[in-house]
C-alpha cells in the first residue's frame, strides 16, 4: 500500500465516524500520523523541486500514486532530507494538500506561486473529509503573510 494513503487511512481512524462526515477540517490528536507527517518542514524551493520531480506522472491509477511515492523517496534520499520515508510521506501529503487547496480555492491560479510553495512547506497538514489538506483560511493567511514579506 502506498505510504501516504496508509497514513491517510490511519489518520481517518483517529476520528469518530461522526467527525468524518463533517465539512469542517478534522483536527487530529498530536500523537496521530499527521503529527509525524507534520514533523518535517520544507522550504519553498524544496516543495517546488518535489513537485517538479513527480509532475511528469499524471495520477490516473493507484500505480501512479505509488510511482509518486517512489519518486519522492528518491528525491528525499538524493537531497538528504532527514528520514527519507517520513520526509517523502510528508512531501507527498503536502503536495496532495496543495492540489486539493488549489482545486477548491484557487482554480484560476491567482495565488503568488513563490509564497504558495513557501507556505505549503510550513503549514500543518490536517485531516478533512476529503483527505489530507490544509486549513483553508490559515493557509491563505500564511500565503498572504509570506507574499508581503520584504525579502
Amino acid at each position: 500500500m502506498e505510504v501516504v494513503a496508509e497514513f491517510e487511512t490511519r489518520a481517518r481512524a483517529d476520528v469518530s465516524s461522526e467527525q468524518r462526515f463533517q465539512s469542517e477540517p478534522i483536527e487530529s490528536p498530536s500523537c496521530s500520523v499527521l503529527a509525524a507527517l507534520n514533523e518535517p518542514r520544507f522550504t519553498g524551493a524544496q516543495m517546488r523541486a518535489a513537485v517538479d520531480a513527480i509532475k511528469h506522472v499524471q495520477v490516473r491509477t493507484s500505480a501512479d500514486i505509488a510511482e509518486h511515492s517512489r519518486l519522492l523517496h528518491e528525491f528525499t534520499v538524493a537531497r538528504a532530507l532527514g528520514s527519507s520515508d517520513l520526509a517523502a510521506a510528508g512531501l507527498h501529503g503536502r503536495i496532495m494538500a496543495m492540489d486539493r487547496w488549489c482545486a477548491r480555492y484557487d482554480s484560476e491560479g491567482q495565488t503568488d506561486v513563490d509564497a504558495f510553495f513557501e507556505a505549503a512547506g510550513r503549514q500543518p497538514l490536517i485531516s478533512t473529509n476529503e483527505g489530507i489538506g490544509f486549513e483553508p483560511v490559515a493557509f491563505r493567511e500564511l500565503i498572504e503573510f509570506i507574499r508581503k514579506m520584504p525579502y
